[in-house]
């Protein structure tokens, strides 16, 4: 379940090195100099944008504020990090990352290929990461006809691999950014009240979470009539007694992204809206009974579908049922019925239940910690 992307990252934009130490860093870029050393490439080239920057932030702690970022992983020596920012903006931008060498640019094809020429690199075997999916042809076109002499080859799937298992210290990072979450779900019991358009009252619930230090907010909203239909971004539609208010938030904090969904009654709910809001709920619990390391997603899927029945269900595949969560707010594996991934062993998840039926709607969702075989909830259990 996703959201509209904002043009620019404007929350708390800092790395907080007891959290994430740079001792735990550096050990994963050896782990991924010996991956490259291993597919028998000279370097890699991984990139990222402010949108899907995890494959970066993953080797450097880097987060981009806006357009993109590539880092040069070669097998011996120290890395490079080339920003989309201006030179007299490096100085900020250095806090973000462990990296020492940081380059500006404001086209990407010139500077890239100026890179590996400095590296001596022209007539390497390179790996990319992360092109496919983000980088915009034409400069990858730009980039290629200046570097004849390089192989290229994808590494997508040696990466993602590396990434799969989430080193102990992410725990942390994981948790703060849930706990933020779960501070805004208490923050909206008092925000979402008759008498104010949901507007007003999801910008309480996302100042909050800016408090919180978070680097990005989602909110997915439906209320009154729209709770029987579909989740949409906060709009001005007025809150009135007796609304239905399915809450959807998806939150950055540290680049670790976490998410949570809860139903909101603004009154005594009617029999239907209890039935629907405890189905929803049931099928949130049963999927998360079925999680455990090496378990398939297809079976945590189906035991969502057998709690819903048929109907329900198709209405909450419709908006996805989870996957993996961490540096991406989206990561592997995801939570359906076709999909031939497993959980990992060591690793988070997101689960959310979604669904409209007879004019009324409900939504349950939480974020999961599997850990030497535990799974907990993380973020504190929101209240009935």
């Amino acid at each position: 379940m996703q959201t509209l992307h904002p043009v620019l990252k404007h929350g708390g934009l800092f790395s907080d090195w007891e959290l994430l130490p740079r001792a735990m860093f550096e050990d994963r870029y050896a782990r991924i100099q010996h991956a490259v050393a291993a597919a028998g490439d000279d370097a890699w080239l991984i990139y990222g944008d402010a949108q899907r920057y995890g494959d970066v932030a993953y080797v450097s702690h880097f987060v981009p504020r806006l357009r993109s970022v590539v880092v040069l992983v070669p097998k011996s020596g120290k890395p490079d990090i080339l920003c989309s920012i201006g030179s007299r903006d490096i100085p900020a931008s250095k806090i973000l990352t462990w990296f020492e060498d940081m380059r500006p640019y404001t086209r990407l094809p010139g500077e890239a290929v100026k890179l590996l020429n400095d590296r001596g690199l022209t007539g390497a075997r390179m790996g990319l990461v992360g092109t496919r999916s983000s980088l915009p042809i034409a400069e990858w076109q730009a980039i290629a006809a200046e570097l004849p002499g390089v192989v290229w080859t994808a590494r997508d799937a040696e990466y993602a691999a590396l990434r799969r298992t989430k080193d102990p210290a992410e725990d942390d990072a994981l948790r703060r950014s849930a706990d933020a979450v779960a501070a805004a779900m208490r923050e909206a019991e008092q925000a979402l009240r008759p008498g104010r358009t949901v507007r007003e009252a999801t910008a309480e619930i996302d100042r909050a979470l800016r408090f919180a230090a978070a680097e990005d907010i989602r909110i997915l909203v439906a209320s009154g009539a729209g709770a029987g239909l579909q989740l949409r971004p906060p709009d001005e539609r007025m809150l009135n007694a007796g609304d239905t208010v399915l809450l959807y938030l998806q939150v950055e904090v540290q680049r670790y992204w976490s998410q949570a969904a809860r139903t909101f009654v603004l009154g005594p709910p009617v029999e239907a809206q209890r039935a629907l809001t405890a189905r929803a709920e049931s099928a949130l619990a049963a999927m998360q009974a079925a999680v455990r390391g090496g378990a398939r997603a297809a079976d945590v899927a189906a035991a969502a579908k057998a709690a819903l029945g048929d109907e329900l269900f198709a209405v909450a595949e419709s908006y996805g049922l989870g996957a993996g969560i961490g540096l991406d707010a989206v990561e592997p594996p995801a939570i359906a019925l076709d999909s031939t991934a497993t959980i990992p062993d060591d690793g988070a998840l997101s689960l959310h239940v979604a669904v409209h039926a007879g004019g009324y709607g409900a939504i349950a969702g939480k974020t999961l910690l599997v850990r030497n075989g535990c799974v907990t909830t993380l973020g504190a259990e929101p209240s009935a």
